[in-house]
């Protein structure tokens, strides 16, 4: 079971690498976003409610090349499995670009898990509350031999949660109309289950836990703006 967690946060790394927000083309003498950012190692708690990081997954690190090419891209990536006291496991990946521009695109996450041999099924967008905010979110199952793994994620750039195409290329028109590009994050919860059903639930109750516990601030930036 851990060696089955392990893999995956360097499959994260390798696909986070070919991730970034969609925007359309906008003049290079904008601004990027000016807000404060936050140390996502620190900001986001190692404990909370009943979860905490499991220690005994150590995430594989990915190739020196490969780091390079994300930090390139890529100003934070935080990955983390956390473990309740029943013993199960949730995967918590955060991204994050202070500059959502062309050199910035996130893929979505289906087309990623696909790129490094998934099949994925029960592909669905919805509205999930999360802290009494509405976040636009995917939801799919990412299946690989006898891997199976509930995936729950969201992107937002500056204050909003987009979901679309149409609506990013929206967020980023109208921000660079007040003149800066805006920042963003990819929000991904997974787990390795074979009934998805109760394993979205419990990424919902993870993530309602764990954006009651982090910074007023931070929150926003990750859930959008009441």
């Amino acid at each position: 079971m851990l060696r089955k967690l392990a893999r995956p946060l360097l499959v994260t790394a390798l696909m986070l690498g070919a991730s970034t927000l969609s925007v359309v083309a906008v003049p290079s003498s904008l601004l990027s976003d000016t807000r404060s950012q936050f140390n996502l190692d620190q900001a986001v708690p190692r404990a909370f409610g009943d979860w905490t990081v499991d220690t005994n997954i150590i995430p594989l690190p990915p190739s020196p090349d490969q780091q390079s090419v994300l930090n390139q891209i890529y100003d934070q990536i935080l990955s983390r499995t956390y473990v309740n006291g029943k013993g199960e496991r949730i995967m918590l990946s955060i991204t994050y670009g202070s500059r959502q521009n062309q050199q910035m695109r996130a893929h979505r996450q289906e087309v990623c898990y696909s790129a490094q041999g998934f099949k994925i099924s029960g592909l669905q967008r919805l509205q999930l509350s999360v802290g009494g905010r509405p976040i636009s979110s995917t939801r799919m199952v990412a299946t690989q031999g006898s891997r199976v793994e509930p995936v729950t994620y969201w992107f937002t750039m500056g204050d909003q949660v987009v979901l679309t195409y149409f609506e990013r290329e929206w967020a980023q028109f109208e921000y660079a109309l007040a003149g800066y590009i805006p920042d963003g994050y990819l929000v991904r919860i997974s787990s390795i289950s074979g009934d998805p059903t109760t394993a979205f639930a419990r990424h919902s109750a993870f993530a309602e836990t764990l954006v009651a516990s982090i910074d007023p601030e931070l929150r926003n930036r990750l859930t959008g703006k009441l």
